[in-house]
């Protein structure tokens, strides 16, 4: 690079440099020290949090407008900062109405010609006052004669201990047992199904009385399944809405839509089973499985069989098991014409 071309790059750097500070003497300039406040707090709670709006510029900075999400809301400020001077933006959030992850923001409108939206964001988790975790609700499985559980934790956010009164609920399904982790703060719940008890699916209410004034009753929904010795996975075949137009345009797709239908004995090591259908239009095919306790079938239409209308009918299963030597499985459909 020559000397002259040099010389004249630094002379115009320092001209631009020039019309910047001249440019900048005469417009506000907006300054948030801090833009996003984060929380934790307890359900019912109202925040309140200050976001401080500095005016570093030699014009007066003037707030045109704001947006925010709700229930987020403000007080007022005034419309006008003059330069070096500093205004509160207190922002407020009642959570009586708010549970769990909460994600908010203030849009703030400047006559700032570099910062023309300012965006504040308040963010944070709202917890009840007592929470129950990992969910509110047990789910729990097994085949007669073993032995399944479940856990759910109680825990007390308010600053008041918690006493757990008492724990209500049907008995014949299941048993439950709460042990207290930390005195007033934390207990342990378990749900313990019966193996002995009656089969099928069920869900029953536990009602869990306590100390808490925000939160006298808890409701804990249980979901138990007890599994009879032998039983299907799943318990019924839907095969849906086909129309019959794409299943002749696409005679791959009887394949695809084919769907699985299990067959076990717990326990079992020589198990035996042998199906029928009053479904023409369907096919079932079965693979009994290396350890002899189970079979899986495959489900599937028959194409060339296929008339629009409804299907209803059932699969039927006769097992070597003295016990439970028939089970019958619902099919339901529709095909739908062109």
């Amino acid at each position: 690079m020559n000397n002259r071309f040099f010389y004249r790059a630094v002379k115009f750097a320092v001209i631009l440099a020039s019309m910047a500070m001249n440019v900048g003497a005469g417009v506000p300039q907006a300054a948030f020290p801090e833009t996003q406040f984060t929380f934790k707090v307890v359900q019912g709670t109202e925040i309140e949090h200050e976001f401080v709006l500095r005016n570093e510029g030699a014009a007066a900075l003037r707030i045109l407008g704001f947006r925010w999400t709700a229930p987020l809301w403000f007080d007022r400020m005034p419309a006008h900062i003059e330069p070096g001077a500093e205004v509160r933006l207190r922002v407020h959030l009642d959570t009586a109405e708010l549970r769990g992850r909460f994600e908010g923001k203030v849009l703030v409108a400047l006559n700032d010609p570099v910062l023309p939206e300012a965006s504040l964001s308040v963010e944070g988790q709202v917890v009840p006052s007592v929470e129950l975790s990992p969910q509110p609700v047990f789910f729990v499985a097994g085949s007669r004669g073993e032995h399944r559980q479940a856990v759910i934790e109680i825990i007390n956010h308010a600053p008041e201990p918690l006493k757990i009164e008492s724990v209500e609920h049907p008995s014949e399904r299941f048993a439950t047992r709460l042990e207290t982790v930390e005195e007033g703060r934390r207990y342990r719940l378990s749900l313990i199904l019966n193996p002995d008890g009656p089969g099928g699916k069920k869900t029953d209410m536990i009602l869990v009385k306590t100390s808490s004034s925000t939160t006298p009753l808890l409701r804990i929904a249980a979901n138990t399944y007890l599994r009879e010795q032998v039983y299907t996975f799943p318990t019924a075949v839907d095969l849906g809405a086909l129309r019959l137009e794409d299943l002749k345009e696409n005679p791959d797709l009887l394949q695809q839509m084919a769907q699985t239908l299990m067959v076990y004995q717990s326990g079992g090591s020589d198990f035996r089973v042998k199906a029928s259908t009053d479904l023409p239009v369907l096919d079932v095919k079965w693979e009994r499985g290396p350890k002899g306790d189970r079979y899986q079938g495959a489900i599937s239409l028959i194409g060339e069989k296929l008339q629009a209308g409804p299907l209803k009918g059932s699969i039927v299963i006769e097992t070597n098991d003295p016990k439970f030597p028939r089970l019958v499985v619902p099919v339901t459909g529709v095909i739908l014409g062109s």
